[in-house]
């Protein structure tokens, strides 16, 4: 349903640094409206960076949603230029768990009394399940966005192969072979291609935008592959808070779900878990970034009615 009360004028930009725990500082980005209603919390994906939902959060403040996006270590601005695609030397995936985490009861101090909606993108809907298997109760809503299956052989198959080559080469080594196996092969779905990262959306502004970006498509590390290949291996819907909503969106072109197939899979698999509140949708011609998509306002209607859905839930839960 779209929201048509007149938009907010008044609103902040901030940007907070959270300790970890370790050394690590967490950048957490908030754009706030003058009155919030609900919150949101964005993760991002793989190689790219929380800034690139600017527009997006600024649009759902326009109808009274406080938005935070974290920043995964190996990623964005203030990472150290050597340390890009590189979560950690030792237990990246509990890491970056740890620091979503950290970014939920930072917005729960905020806004105590606000229901609060987990956006998990990519890479970071992966981290957003990690984190709603262990600690599912600090959440009211989780959104998933261009995600896939749990394919236990094809992972295992893939993490002794990512392993394999850090025996070789090292932790930090950025493997060439295993760009050409991922992003390369999710590109090769679109030929002819126009550019190294069709796969990402039908709007060509965006891609360039993308392409232009120095905190964006640069290669993840052996390191970083084998932590994250562990932490989709661990992931079991079974272990889920039975009434926490999942909505899932993803596009019939993502080649990331598998043109759909994938995520209908996965989507399954939660549903006969026994988490069956929430939504499910594919958007026809959809690539990885809806919310980047030709149709993104349609697809940001689309989230604003998943967080609002989840929002009522969790009001006639506690009333």
């Amino acid at each position: 349903m779209e929201n048509t009360k007149e938009p907010q004028t008044s609103m902040i930009h901030t940007e907070h640094f959270l300790p970890a725990g370790d050394s690590h500082l967490i950048p957490l980005k908030s754009w706030l409206p003058a009155k919030p209603q609900s919150a949101l919390l964005i993760a991002h994906g793989m190689g790219e960076h929380a800034g690139r939902y600017a527009a997006l959060a600024e649009w759902l403040n326009q109808r009274d949603v406080a938005v935070f996006a974290i920043e995964h270590r190996g990623h964005g601005p203030h990472c150290e230029r050597e340390n890009l695609g590189h979560y950690a030397d030792t237990d990246g995936w509990n890491r970056v768990v740890s620091d979503l985490g950290i970014a939920v009861s930072h917005v729960r101090e905020c806004f105590p009394a606000l229901p609060l909606t987990l956006f998990g993108h990519s890479m970071g809907s992966f981290i957003s399940q990690a984190f709603a298997q262990r600690h599912g109760d600090q959440i009211d809503n989780l959104v998933l966005s261009a995600t896939n299956r749990i394919n236990h052989r094809q992972l295992r198959a893939s993490q002794a192969l990512v392993n394999g080559i850090r025996a070789l080469k090292g932790k930090r080594y950025v493997s060439p072979l295993i760009g050409r196996l991922t992003f390369g092969a999710f590109n090769r779905a679109f030929r002819p291609n126009r550019t190294t990262h069709d796969w990402l959306s039908r709007d060509a502004a965006q891609v360039d935008r993308y392409l232009a970006d120095p905190y964006c498509g640069f290669g993840c590390t052996t390191q970083l592959w084998s932590d994250f290949l562990g932490g989709m291996l661990a992931i079991d819907p079974g272990q889920w808070r039975r009434d926490l909503p999942v909505h899932i969106l993803s596009g019939t072109a993502d080649a990331v779900g598998e043109m759909g197939r994938g995520v209908k899979q996965h989507i399954r698999a939660i549903r006969s878990a026994g988490v069956t509140g929430g939504s499910e949708r594919l958007f026809e011609g959809g690539r990885h970034e809806l919310v980047n998509e030709i149709n993104a306002e349609e697809v940001w209607l689309h989230l604003l009615d998943c967080h609002q859905a989840g929002a009522l839930q969790t009001e006639r839960m506690s009333a």
